[in-house]
């Protein structure tokens, strides 16, 4: 039986989420301290402006930025200078802000429902932006009969102290749904426009998926 060691809260483009935040300082007489994945802020905006600034004009426009739905999602927060664009700067201070929590694992379920109604069986793959580097591990989790996901990183790719923990890492994200036996539209896989990225304060985020 896996454990969940606490949890946080999210938003996304296609789901709905419950969450709540972790994060451990390991002593001689608690648990292990829970490994926070590092990211270099400066290095991972550079990168992010080199794979979605196709015009190669410095700053990132609400249609380039459409490639990452999770920076889009949250626009109006990145764009702190409300100049319409997003600039490394302001890439580099929102991963800056998102690490600054020091949180190892946080919990997350995710209700994807098709056409309003749960979804049951469904498949949910959370990915971490490339630009995040490798410390942050895909999630996966299966839709209930009441059209939730429990979003989980296999223990193979967590430090043996964190196996049987459930939880994702803050960060920013893409959302992949399939079904065994769903036809699901590309825009929610293979070419998915759904994101995600870690809010602090917000438990709650609901989106239909449309069979169209």
């Amino acid at each position: 039986m896996r454990v969940a060691r606490s949890v946080g809260l999210r938003s996304c483009l296609a789901v709905l989420l419950g969450v709540s935040t972790v994060s451990f300082v390991g002593c001689s007489r608690g648990p292990a301290a829970i490994h926070v994945p590092y990211v270099d802020a400066a290095a991972a905006s550079q990168q992010a402006l080199e794979l979605y600034d196709t015009n190669r004009d410095g700053q990132l426009s609400p249609a380039e930025i459409a490639a990452c739905p999770g920076i889009l999602g949250h626009f109006a927060i990145y764009d702190t200078d409300k100049s319409g664009s997003v600039s490394q700067h302001e890439i580099e201070m929102r991963i800056a802000e998102l690490r600054a929590s020091r949180t190892g694992l946080t919990s997350l379920r995710i209700r994807v429902r098709m056409n309003g109604r749960p979804l049951k069986g469904a498949k949910v793959k959370l990915v971490p932006e490339k630009y995040l580097g490798d410390e942050l591990k895909v999630a996966w989790g299966t839709v209930n009969a009441r059209g939730s996901a429990s979003m989980d990183i296999k223990d193979e790719d967590l430090p043996s102290t964190e196996h049987g923990l459930i939880g994702v890492h803050f960060g920013t994200y893409k959302i992949e749904v399939t079904h065994p036996s769903v036809s699901i539209p590309a825009k929610y896989n293979t070419q998915t426009t759904l994101g995600y990225e870690t809010e602090q304060g917000n438990p709650i985020c609901v989106v239909d998926m449309s069979s169209r």
